[in-house]
């Protein structure tokens, strides 16, 4: 949900929120593998050109991607005791500082012990997306039961990886979407620091 669409009740709580963005071009490729899933459940999709089109013209069931990304870089900007903004492509690489970043900023910093123990490395390692992927909960055709829906747990877990989008997009289609993002984000600070 985009930041100015959550409600009084959260943002004037004192709640926390934690602010994972993606490269956009990763983001599409995991949108666009995502709805491929539902083309049995709603019929013929668009291509991928004209499904990445519309991504770029921030037509999609969430909102422009770029607006909601940009709209939680500005709350974390003007409350970053609130929002944690983190990126995907950073925590990958190394997630161990993240994980106790993510611990203090919650409240429940790991001590010295437990660091000692190793117990930040047992956590990132039994919240890694392999991990997480591999649960027999989120494996095969078991349907979620939270909530009705056209897919099962697995839908959710595809690779996990960054820079797949290589394997997707055109050179020209890449360019395409930098250029929107560095339009959009310029002077705000966010490609420079949005970590």
């Amino acid at each position: 949900m985009p930041h100015d669409f959550l409600p009084d009740s959260v943002v004037k709580s004192d709640c926390k929120m934690v602010y994972m963005w993606r490269d956009p071009k990763d983001t599409f490729i995991s949108f666009w593998s995502f709805i491929q899933r539902q083309r049995s459940t709603r019929g013929p999709l668009s291509s991928l050109e004209e499904c990445f089109d519309m991504f770029c013209q921030g037509i999609s069931g969430e909102g422009p991607y770029l607006d909601h990304v940009l709209g939680y870089w500005k709350a974390h900007q003007e409350n970053p005791d609130k929002i944690l903004f983190l990126k995907y492509e950073t925590v990958r690489a190394d997630p161990l500082p993240y994980v106790k970043r993510l611990a203090e900023f919650m409240g429940y910093g790991f001590t010295d012990e437990e660091k000692k123990n190793g117990v930040v490395e047992k956590v990132v390692n039994l919240c890694s997306f392999e991990t997480m992927k591999n649960l027999e909960a989120n494996k095969g055709d078991k349907e979620r039961e939270d909530h009705p829906s056209p897919y099962t747990n697995s839908t959710y877990f595809r690779k996990g990886k960054t820079g797949d989008w290589v394997n997707y997009l055109t050179p020209e289609m890449a360019a395409r979407m930098d250029g929107i993002m560095e339009e959009k984000f310029k002077g705000t600070g966010l490609l420079e620091n949005g970590e």
